[in-house]
């Protein structure tokens, strides 16, 4: 079976900035599309500045970024325009990360582009869409899961929201979303044979996350008195080893809860229906106490064999460092500097048979 890249062929026009665009971009790289990276010199992508820096970088602006064809252009001057519109015409892709109005200001509306270009996709990325009452206003992640109610979810003891260690709204309503959008995009340009423009709201798109408290809370239910996902029950929950790591739990289908009590030779912590496994009514402290008896990978090495959704907490670098990402090509290796960083391949893993 021989790997594919299913955008090969496909030349892609990148006006996007920080994180959400040129991730989104880089997935879409891997995917195997042509990238080529267009910024002005007067608002050059912001993320080249951060730290830690290799060389003239950011090691965040190379990790998103190294796959592209970079050009630097000052599109607001006539011959920058020429530049930009000749590329434009050679294009199946351009994708935008302005906030709305700003493209058209630039020369480079879709309905501008599509007189160059008529069978150009054409995608907007924003916060808040390219309609409603919001559609100017400044945002970052955190902004969007304040509004998407997803922040209200995540708080902590004291009932304080808690700010993610990573961005989810940026990367799932922002890079992942773009993904789609694009390969949708090309999918009916082809169909229709004529420009498609779609509008990528972060906000819109980190919504549907919200999904089982949004089911609930049309039930009739509170997800905040019942979180049911969210430390609610002993069975899917986190615990501290004897060594101070963390792991996982997710027992959640009683299948895997009683092979988890026959695995720690407890039957009589089996259960016959979900409600006993609610904190409160089974003593999460046994739970507590037991996995406190081994360290976090001699848990991993107990449970190697036995069916049971128990994982590792595990820290960035050992995420790199774990045989199945090996096995599965989640990273590439890349060079700059003399220094190697990784930054990630094909999300995607397609193969087809040999003709």
């Amino acid at each position: 079976m021989k790997e594919i890249k299913h955008l090969e062929g496909i030349r892609i026009l990148d006006f996007t900035r920080l994180l959400p665009g040129p991730l989104g971009t880089h997935l879409l790289s891997e995917m195997g599309a042509e990238v080529i990276k267009i910024e002005s010199p007067k608002r050059l992508d912001s993320t080249r500045l951060y730290q830690p820096k290799i060389g003239e970088n950011s090691a965040i602006f190379h990790l998103m970024n190294y796959s592209k064809e970079s050009l630097i252009i000052d599109y607001q001057t006539l011959e920058g325009q020429e530049l930009v519109k000749e590329k434009i015409k050679s294009a199946d892709v351009l994708i935008e990360q302005f906030r709305p109005g700003a493209m058209a200001n630039f020369g480079f509306s879709f309905d501008e582009v599509k007189e160059l270009n008529p069978k150009i996709v054409y995608i907007s990325v924003t916060g808040y869409g390219q309609t409603g009452t919001l559609k100017d206003k400044a945002g970052h992640d955190l902004n969007y899961l304040a509004l998407s109610g997803l922040l209200d979810l995540n708080r902590d003891a004291n009932g304080k929201p808690v700010i993610p260690g990573f961005q989810v709204a940026d990367i799932a309503g922002g890079s992942y979303m773009l993904l789609s959008a694009c390969t949708s995009g090309l999918l009916a340009q082809q169909r229709k044979q004529r420009a498609q423009y779609i509008d990528l709201s972060i906000l819109d798109a980190i919504i549907p996350m919200g999904a089982v408290p949004h089911a609930l809370q049309q039930g009739g239910a509170s997800y905040k008195a019942t979180p049911i996902l969210s430390g609610f029950l002993v069975n899917y929950n986190v615990y501290e080893c004897k060594d101070k790591k963390w792991i996982a739990l997710g027992a959640l289908e009683l299948k895997f809860w009683n092979n988890f009590c026959d695995m720690i030779q407890k039957p009589d912590w089996k259960a016959s229906k979900e409600s006993e496994l609610i904190c409160g009514i089974f003593d999460k402290k046994k739970l507590e106490n037991l996995f406190r008896e081994k360290t976090r990978d001699e848990w991993v090495a107990t449970a190697k064999d036995t069916d049971i959704c128990l994982s590792p907490i595990l820290s960035q670098i050992e995420v790199s460092l774990q045989q199945h990402m090996i096995d599965r090509g989640v990273f590439n290796a890349i060079s700059l500097d003399e220094k190697t960083i990784q930054t990630y391949a094909n999300p995607f893993k397609t193969f087809c048979g040999e003709a």
